[in-house]
């Protein structure tokens, strides 16, 4: 018997059951992903509906098929631990309300809430740069991230979202939480200056338990999301314009230790206003609104 010929006879033959089981395994996973949810024919008849209601594109439609599952999160205690145990180092003092304590430094103050929410104030502000306002965005993005890192203020896996000036002098900067690439907009992190001074920083921040892989399902396309924004929300008196459209993970805010949050597709319009589609239903998902400022005890 030739040895050699029965050896390449086997290679050959493990080859094609290897790619005959990867075909079954992952073929089918692989062209759901990649064949066209949206046609050039539905991307024209949800510009048409956007049109008519006064709402008009300015960012590209993601058109593939697209799957997600439920992603399980948990206030992220140990992180929250970490910026309180700074506050206790520099002697603050501890005061109890119902729902929140608050850690009083010298110049400032961390109110913890028993959702997870912790809302760190200046008293005075702190000035961070001469000319503030008037920075180029990228600038004032490199000097506010530099000193929340140095305050270990910064958690991991965040990305920047958008900053806002107002006419009165007053900017905020976005931060949202990222999770294998995957926003979760539920995550967030806001810096408020009020002309050339930092007052107040406000972070609610998740640890990401598990994804629910067994839950995986088929998420309706951006332009169904957009159908739906429109259906829900109704013709616009004005012009508006949509900039982007992502899919993300979103909740409100629960007073739990632990929750589902489901997938979203946020879409962000002109002046930053953002609505969050439900990725599985269709229907818009309500923010939570921050808490309230507690009075303080001396």
């Amino acid at each position: 018997m030739n040895l050699g010929r029965a050896k390449s006879i086997l290679i050959i033959a493990f080859a094609g059951l290897n790619l005959f089981l990867g075909y079954h395994l992952f073929w089918p996973d692989f062209g759901r992903l990649t064949r066209v949810s949206v046609t050039a024919e539905d991307l024209r008849a949800i510009e048409v509906l956007l049109n008519d209601n006064n709402y008009f594109l300015q960012t590209n439609l993601d058109r593939s098929i697209q799957v997600s599952d439920f992603l399980i999160a948990t206030p992220a205690r140990s992180f929250q631990g970490e910026i309180l145990q700074g506050f206790v180092k520099k002697g603050a003092r501890v005061t109890e309300s119902e729902h929140a304590t608050a850690y009083r430094a010298e110049e400032e103050t961390a109110v913890v809430y028993s959702s997870g929410l912790i809302r760190v104030i200046y008293e005075p502000g702190v000035i961070l740069a001469e000319n503030f306002p008037g920075l180029e965005k990228r600038r004032l993005k490199e000097i506010v991230e530099t000193y929340l890192t140095e305050e270990q203020l910064m958690p991991e896996e965040i990305a920047f979202d958008y900053i806002e000036k107002s006419e009165a002098g007053y900017i905020t900067l976005y931060y949202h939480q990222t999770y294998k690439e995957m926003p979760i907009y539920a995550g967030q992190l806001q810096v408020f200056i009020d002309s050339d001074q930092l007052t107040r920083i406000e972070l609610y921040w998740l640890e990401p338990v598990e994804r629910l892989p067994l839950r995986e399902m088929e998420v309706i396309s951006a332009a169904e999301a957009l159908k739906n924004l429109v259906d829900q929300l109704g013709a616009s008196p004005e012009p508006r314009y949509i900039k982007d459209i992502e899919l993300g993970y979103f909740s409100g805010e629960y007073d739990a230790e632990k929750w589902e949050m489901p997938p979203v597709w946020r879409i962000m319009l002109d002046s930053n206003e953002h609505h969050y589609i439900n990725a599985f239903t269709g229907n818009i998902e309500q923010e939570s609104a921050m808490p309230e400022q507690i009075p303080l005890q001396n």
